[in-house]
């Protein structure tokens, strides 16, 4: 694994998202509704796992990304080089 030390540094800015998920037509950002909560799963290909997720009943909205790490907002090819 990478040491902090040895980490690319990322940025600052985050990615744009657009404003509502494209399946599911609900916002992709916070505030969500009264009730509902957040929770980070680990998944293997994060797109075809989403897929689950827009069947089951209170979901309210699902976006993909990457957690962990050290580099800030990393892009794909930063986190494909192992070193964030």
């Amino acid at each position: 694994m990478v040491t902090e030390d040895d980490a690319l540094p990322g940025r600052t800015e985050t990615i744009r998202v657009p404003a509502e998920h494209e399946v599911l037509g609900n916002p992709l950002l916070p505030p969500f509704p009264d009730g509902y909560e957040q929770v980070v799963m680990g998944m293997g290909c994060f797109w075809g796992a989403e897929r689950m997720f827009w069947q089951l009943p209170g979901v309210w909205t699902t976006a993909v990304g990457y957690a962990g790490g050290f580099t800030r907002n990393p892009l794909y090819e930063e986190v494909c080089t192992g070193r964030t």
